[in-house]
């Protein structure tokens, strides 16, 4: 008997309204393992309660759905994709992405003025925080939005920021947005007493920051990294407040390169731009985060992500555009102030157990004993120049070997904390990263804002003892533009911290 065919799914009405619900489906974390047969189970109960007016509607639908099929078979010919759709409307998305990138940096870069006139413009970014990623395009839960207004004449000017309340879980996703909280920036997932519900006020004000005058919206410019989490919350929140979104989210990447072009020289590969705008070097800053994670001590905050890329470009620019910097453009640090940390005596122990040497080897009496070895002279063998303890023997076999032991009466190395010249209930620690050292490393790079704290020291061997010695960082040859806080950072001085202090 010939195989049967499989029955194709009827274009019906209901077949266009199941297609129609299963976005609604997944966002309210239904699980659909069987496909359409689950969709049939979920979407009928609904279906028999529609009035038929509604009913009638689908069903012209589903008709002119069929009269295109016949009219162009070759092209729609019932061929649908695993999501229900046909696979003519498959589209290249990457490449119409791209190709919107690409016009709205040049519509940008049409309205800036010639030469340095582009350091008075103004640019906003913006920032979320987010409880979760929800999987299958269902999108993110926004809990927090930070936005400020930036121009490299002024630095930061404006701030904007809000805690968002979130919706509720879906279902199966509490520990995710529970442990994504605890990991990064701690917001509560719900409970919160500073996260404002009240969403039609919220987007107003927002409105309000982005456009004073309520006549045109400025771009928002955002990390291409952040770009879609940006765009889906904005649609989120506008959604909730029951209006209309007429923000549009750019690239910040794009931005930057632009003005690297627009000085004369030769833009930065989208990795150096990546580097220059993910740096750690302001992440633990003074007033680079809202109060609230400063008080937590998280450097996971929507309004601090977009300060440090300010930061960071001002940074870059300083030499470019010969910028004069001021606390709008970069935080504020103490001069000659050195980066260490006093830890209490008990964050970590000192060893001082004796060294133990292991048990003496054993002899096999049932063998005759070898002849002994002679110590050699003073200074052979590797064993302690000089020192009488130093023995010699020789083991059993036809090839023996030499066994050169220090005797325990060997004076052996202090490590107790009154050789390090440490009080009884302090320890020093040496600096480590974010500290002052590492911030030198900026100073002998490329200059482009790579991030100090990250990658090597870049002085040679000779420089490296000059500075544990001195206590001077040398001063080196400037290769190309570097920033405004590293090229001050390569003629600082360490400070070593006083005995008994």
């Amino acid at each position: 008997m010939p195989p049967k065919k499989k029955n194709k799914p009827q274009r019906n009405g209901f077949w266009v309204y199941m297609q129609e619900m299963i976005p609604e489906f997944k966002r309210q974390g239904y699980q659909m393992p069987n496909g359409m047969a689950d969709v049939v189970k979920l979407a009928h109960p609904t279906w028999k309660a529609m009035p038929e007016s509604e009913k009638q509607e689908y069903e012209r639908q589903a008709k002119e759905l069929k009269q295109r099929m016949k009219e162009n078979p070759s092209t729609m010919g019932g061929r649908l994709d695993c999501t229900g759709r046909p696979l003519a409307d498959r589209v290249d998305k990457k490449a119409i992405l791209e190709k919107r990138r690409r016009d709205e940096r040049m519509r940008v870069k049409e309205a800036w003025p010639p030469g340095n006139g582009v350091v008075r413009e103004t640019f906003l970014l913006v920032g979320f925080q987010s409880l979760c990623e929800l999987p299958d395009d269902q999108g993110y839960m926004p809990c927090e939005i930070g936005v400020v207004e930036y121009s490299l004449q002024e630095g930061i000017t404006r701030e904007f920021h809000r805690f968002i309340k979130p919706d509720k879980p879906p279902l199966g996703f509490r520990y995710l947005c529970q442990s994504t909280s605890d990991n990064t920036h701690q917001i509560p997932i719900e409970g919160f007493e500073l996260a404002e519900g009240n969403y039609h006020s919220l987007w107003s004000d927002l409105c309000k920051f982005i456009s004073p005058s309520g006549r045109g919206f400025p771009p928002l410019y955002s990390q291409v990294t952040h770009t879609d989490m940006c765009e889906w919350c904005l649609d989120w929140l506008a959604d909730m407040a029951r209006e209309y979104n007429r923000l549009h989210v750019y690239e910040l990447d794009g931005l930057v390169q632009d003005l690297y072009e627009h000085s004369g020289g030769p833009p930065p590969s989208k990795s150096m731009i990546a580097s220059i705008l993910n740096t750690s070097v302001f992440d633990y800053e003074e007033g680079s985060s809202c109060e609230y994670h400063a008080s937590k001590e998280v450097k996971y905050c929507a309004l601090g992500a977009v300060k440090r890329c300010c930061f960071s470009i001002s940074d870059s620019m300083a030499q470019v555009y010969n910028l004069e910097l001021t606390p709008r453009h970069l935080p504020e640090r103490p001069e000659n102030q050195g980066h260490y940390t006093i830890l209490p005596s008990d964050a970590f122990a000192l060893d001082r157990r004796p060294l133990w040497n292991g048990p003496p080897r054993q002899r096999n009496t049932s063998q005759p004993r070898a002849p002994t070895y002679s110590a050699p002279p003073s200074g052979g063998y590797g064993g302690v120049r000089g020192s009488p303890s130093s023995t010699a023997s020789a083991s059993d076999g036809i090839f023996p070997a030499r066994d050169i032991r220090v005797q325990p009466q060997a004076q052996q190395p202090d490590h107790s904390a009154q050789s390090l010249n440490v009080p009884e209930n302090r320890a020093l620690r040496k600096p480590t990263t974010p500290g002052f050292v590492a911030q030198l490393s900026g100073a002998a790079g490329a200059g482009l804002g790579r991030g100090r704290g990250r990658g090597t020291l870049g002085l040679t061997p000779e420089q490296m003892r000059r500075l544990t010695a001195t206590g001077t960082a040398p001063q080196q040859p400037q290769p190309g533009v570097v920033g405004g806080l590293q090229h001050q950072m390569a003629s600082l001085t360490v400070q070593t911290q006083p005995n008994g202090q």
